[in-house]
Parts: C-alpha cells; sequence; structure tokens
C-alpha cells in the first residue's frame, strides 16, 4: 500500500470538505498544459485556442523572437535566475532602481517593486493599515488579495456595490470625520465583469474631502489603455489623483512582479513596513530587465492595442445579439450562465470546438454567476472570433 495513502481516514476533514465541494460542482485541479503561440495542448494532445491567458497584448506569441534576442544578449549583470535575497539585504540588483526610476518618470512620482500584484496588494494593504485610524472603503469586486490584506491587517473596512457610487459617496460623507485617512479601493478593469472603474466620479469625491485617498489596481489594464499603454489613469488624465496606483506584470507586460505608484515619502515608508517585500527573495533579475524592456516599448506597441480593441468590439457586438448574458467593456468578458454545473458545461462544450475558456465560479464571482470567461489578445484574428461565436451558437445551455 501506498504509504501516503494508507492513513486515510485521518484526513477525514479533508475528505468531507471535498465531497461538500463536489456536490456543488465547485472542485478544482491542476492540469498542466503545453503552450504554443495562441494555442495550449492538453494531457490528451487536444490542441486549443487559449481564451484563458492574461497575456493581452500576445507578446509571448507575437514578440517570440524579440524574446529569445533578449535571452542570447542578456548582459552578464542581469543574466541571474535569481536574487537570492530580499532587496533589503543583498538581492537589490541595480536593474530593480533603473526599472522603478523608468517608471516613476512615465508617471512623474516614485515607484517601488513588489514580487507579484498579490504581493503588492497585501503588503501596500497592511502597511497602509499601520497609518492611524485608516477606514478602506472597497469596491466589493477588488481583488481577493486585497481582502487578504485586510483581513491580515485586521484593517477597518466598508464594501459598497460594484460602481456604486451614490453608495460610496453615503459611506464617504458618514465615516470621514471618524477616521485620520479614508482609502478608497477600486480597479482600473475589473477582472470578471471587464468592466472599467468611474474613475472622474471617484476623483471627485477624493477632492471634497483632505483625508481621502484613492487605491486602484490597473492589473487588467496596464499595457493595453490608452494611447501610450499606461493605463486607464493615465489615458483619462487623472494618474496624478491616485495616491496608490498598482500596476502588475504578470498579464499585458507579459513577465513577473509589480510595482506601487506613489509619492517618495510613501515609497520609504512601504521599504520598512511592507512585509511581504521586507521578507521576500526579490525578483529575479532577468525578468525585471525583460518588464523595462516591455516598459520601453510600451508606446510603440499601439497596433497591438488598436487590434485587441477591434476584436473585442467584434466579439461584444455579436455576443449581444446572442441569447447569453454578457458582461464586459474590453478585451476580458463573461459569458453568464448561473449555476455551476451550467457554466462547466459550457465550459466543456466550447473545449470540444477547439476552445479553451474555463468555468468561473464562487468563491472568484458571487454565487448563482457562475460564468464562462473570455481573456482575448492582441495574437488572436477575426477567424478566432468567428469561431467561438460559431461554437457559442451551437451550445445547448
Amino acid at each position: 500500500m501506498n504509504p501516503h495513502i494508507q492513513h486515510l481516514d485521518s484526513l477525514s476533514p479533508f475528505t468531507k470538505a471535498l465531497q461538500n465541494l463536489a456536490t456543488q460542482n465547485n472542485t478544482r485541479s491542476l492540469q498542466s498544459y503545453a503552450h504554443q503561440g495562441i494555442f495550449v495542448r492538453d494531457t490528451h494532445n487536444q490542441l486549443l485556442i487559449n481564451l484563458a491567458s492574461n497575456d493581452y497584448l500576445g507578446l509571448q506569441t507575437l514578440w517570440q523572437d524579440t524574446i529569445a534576442t533578449f535571452l542570447q544578449n542578456a548582459s552578464k549583470d542581469i543574466a541571474y535566475l535569481s536574487a537570492s535575497s530580499s532587496r533589503l539585504l543583498s538581492g537589490d540588483f541595480p536593474i530593480f532602481s533603473q526599472l522603478e526610476s523608468y517608471i516613476a518618470n512615465l508617471y512623474g512620482k516614485d515607484c517601488l517593486l513588489f514580487n507579484s500584484g498579490y504581493h503588492a496588494n497585501v503588503g501596500m494593504i497592511q502597511s497602509l493599515a499601520k497609518l492611524g485610524k485608516v477606514l478602506f472603503v472597497l469596491d466589493e469586486y477588488v481583488h481577493a488579495s486585497v481582502f487578504d490584506g485586510i483581513s491580515l491587517a485586521r484593517a477597518h473596512f466598508k464594501r459598497f456595490a460594484h460602481n456604486d457610487i451614490q453608495a460610496l459617496q453615503k459611506l464617504v460623507t458618514h465615516y470621514h470625520n471618524d477616521y485620520d485617512m479614508l482609502i478608497i479601493v477600486a480597479e482600473g478593469l475589473y477582472s470578471m465583469d471587464g468592466d472599467f472603474a468611474p474613475l472622474h466620479e471617484l476623483v471627485h469625491i477624493k477632492k471634497c474631502y483632505e483625508n481621502v485617498y484613492i487605491y486602484l489596481d490597473e492589473a487588467h489594464s496596464i499595457g493595453v489603455c490608452g494611447d501610450d499603454g499606461l493605463g486607464k489613469a493615465k489615458e483619462l488624465h487623472l494618474s496624478q489623483e491616485i495616491d496608490f496606483l498598482i500596476l502588475t506584470f504578470g498579464k499585458a507586460i507579459s513577465s513577473v512582479g509589480a510595482c506601487v505608484v506613489c509619492h517618495s515619502q510613501i515609497k520609504q515608508y512601504c521599504i520598512n513596513t511592507a512585509r511581504s517585500l521586507i521578507y521576500s527573495t526579490a525578483l529575479p533579475p532577468i525578468n525585471v530587465a525583460f518588464s523595462l524592456q516591455v516598459f520601453t516599448a510600451l508606446a510603440q506597441l499601439a497596433p497591438y492595442r488598436t487590434h485587441l480593441r477591434a476584436l473585442s468590439t467584434e466579439l461584444i457586438s455579436n455576443l449581444n445579439t446572442q441569447r447569453y448574458e454578457v458582461l464586459g467593456q474590453a478585451h476580458i468578458l463573461g459569458i453568464v450562465v448561473g449555476s455551476n454545473e451550467r457554466a462547466l458545461a459550457l465550459a466543456a462544450h466550447l473545449r470540444k470546438y477547439g476552445i479553451f475558456a474555463p468555468a468561473i465560479r464562487y468563491p472568484s464571482v458571487p454565487k448563482d454567476t457562475a460564468r464562462v470567461r473570455i481573456c482575448l489578445n492582441a495574437a488572436l484574428q477575426f477567424s478566432h472570433i468567428h469561431q467561438l461565436l460559431e461554437s457559442l451558437h451551437k451550445a445547448e445551455i
């Protein structure tokens, strides 16, 4: 008998928990995929159009030669696959400050790198919560990492209905006098509903109070929004009004890591208090160097963004004529079907037609709003959009 499973009875709480998830059609498992451009190949050797990738500019496909050249020509001072230390010890390679300085110049503020968007949100929320009486006012659909930061910090928080400005205004009006800082937390583009935050309205509320700040996560809009690809706040000329701007590199930037764009004093404060920065081995220098290369090229990638918007427009306009409830204003779309069972069935149907678009279920989305999420990227062609539409038309869900 396998020694790893001979004491299965002692794991009965885990067994019961998994059985409970199974009855709700809510179990998850890891599956390996070989990546081939815009396709993935599963363990059954089926080739599928990958509509689950966050590589929104398609750089892993469209930039294959550029990436190969970058790796071949990487200088010895960046050709490290690990920093092997925290930045506060020996892991602070010169390339880190070069990337921070470049991003800082783009936004006219300062910049501090983190290992991922998750690290950034958890570390920033925990640090900000230490500043006295702080209230976080969260859009209910902000990323799970924000809520984890709130939980770890035992911070005071209130939630408001997604993109409901009136509900937000009531909370700010009611609580702003009770706290030293009131921090509104939103996202430039929401990862599940695919809609944009009402940034003009958020900034208007902020300007009415001296102690109100805005924390904006642009994980899904950096690289994609704006003529220069610098995100939704920059596109709307509002970036100077954002006090804590989170940029993630693992999506459209096609790398790894994240940063917060903020004022210099805030950066220095976080260097001293952000536990996810202080106690983590720093990013691999070669990835930091690649992130810098992408940021220096963002303005020249406007044709990629134009093509991505055209693909999104084509898909949205055609989906609106079908029977599905569709959420999304840009390159992230949710086809809402309600139950977990129906979402899994629709994902399985699309897979038969060569399309990989997984079911998204609770707790990633609210209960009874399970959906198939479509993530477009600039390496796709209109023929792939039409293949998806034809597949959806044939679904009996």
